[in-house]
């Protein structure tokens, strides 16, 4: 301790050696380590051009949610799923909200409840469940156009097409005796004079009863007195006006059947069935120039099918 004392420079200069030759090894290690760092990053190192496998089922995940978007179910947002708005007009509307809607006479709500691609402008013609029917049949009979066993009444896919009349080939052609006797013509043949309660000659038609009228035609009185007989085999009646052809019993109506888009014949009085369930038969009891009548047979109920335009 005493030549510490005596040489404290000396011993002060010692001890920075010392130091600085600790931090010299330190040094010296740290630089020799230095190259471990970048080894990686070495462009002398050789490059691997191996072509790694894809991910093949992350892709097919990935693939399927682009498929699938994500659809508006309900009016309520979140934090990451905003409310479905659109621009209709130079406006923005939200169709849950708006009463106008955007495909009339479909209701948005209706669309949007059965996840239906609204902002699509064909979405009234589409048929999701291909069942047949289309998003605007099924919102008007009430089923729902996801569900292939919810379906409208298949009858509702008729239209008549034609409708083909065939004279009538008994014509009432006068009445005498007080409205006793009346004259008869058979298409073809000779005139014959029955009265109430008689069989007409070489037919199935009996005289049921007679009913004098007249009306008003270019300020004329014009006798339209009506003769009614009946097919005592079918028990359908039939009127004949005074001098005027009626339609035979075997006309036919013409449909189109727009489930596909198929023509047939039906026959007054017959009954026909409809696919895909042609089992369950319907009549045609009336017909003429503007639309025909059918009766369901299960139900009893008639439906009136309108014209083709």
């Amino acid at each position: 301790m005493d030549w510490v004392k005596q040489n404290y420079e000396r011993a002060l200069l010692a001890l920075a050696a010392v130091a600085l030759l600790a931090c010299s090894v330190l040094v010296i290690l740290k630089v020799q380590a230095f190259p471990a760092l970048f080894e990686g990053r070495n462009s002398s190192k050789k490059p691997d051009h191996e072509i790694k496998p894809y991910p093949v089922e992350e892709l097919k995940v990935a693939a399927a949610q682009v498929a699938r978007p994500a659809q508006f179910s309900s009016s309520e947002g979140s934090l990451f799923v905003s409310l479905p708005y659109v621009l209709k007009d130079g406006i923005i509307i939200n169709p849950m909200e708006s009463p106008e809607p955007l495909h009339p006479p479909i209701k948005n709500t209706w669309l949007i409840t059965h996840n239906l691609p609204w902002w699509e402008s064909d979405v009234k013609d589409q048929d999701p469940d291909e069942d047949g029917f289309t998003n605007l049949e099924e919102f008007q009979n009430g089923t729902n156009p996801k569900d292939k066993t919810s379906v409208p009444p298949y009858w509702k896919k008729l239209q008549l097409e034609k409708f083909i009349s065939i004279p009538f080939r008994l014509k009432f052609n006068g009445v005498s005796d007080e409205g006793k006797i009346f004259q008869i013509n058979p298409q073809g043949g000779r005139s014959q004079f029955r009265g109430v309660g008689e069989m007409i000659e070489g037919t199935p038609y009996k005289i049921v009863s007679y009913k004098q009228k007249f009306a008003t035609k270019n300020e004329m009185e014009v006798d339209v007195s009506e003769l009614t007989i009946e097919n005592t085999e079918t028990g359908r009646m039939i009127v004949l006006v005074y001098r005027q052809e009626a339609n035979d019993p075997t006309s036919k109506a013409l449909f189109r059947y727009l489930y596909d888009n198929s023509t047939f014949e039906v026959k007054l009085d017959d009954e026909f069935g409809l696919v895909p369930v042609p089992e369950h038969k319907y009549k045609l009891i009336d017909i003429n120039d503007e639309k025909a009548v059918i009766q369901d047979q299960e139900t009893k109920e008639t439906h009136e099918i309108p014209r083709l335009r």
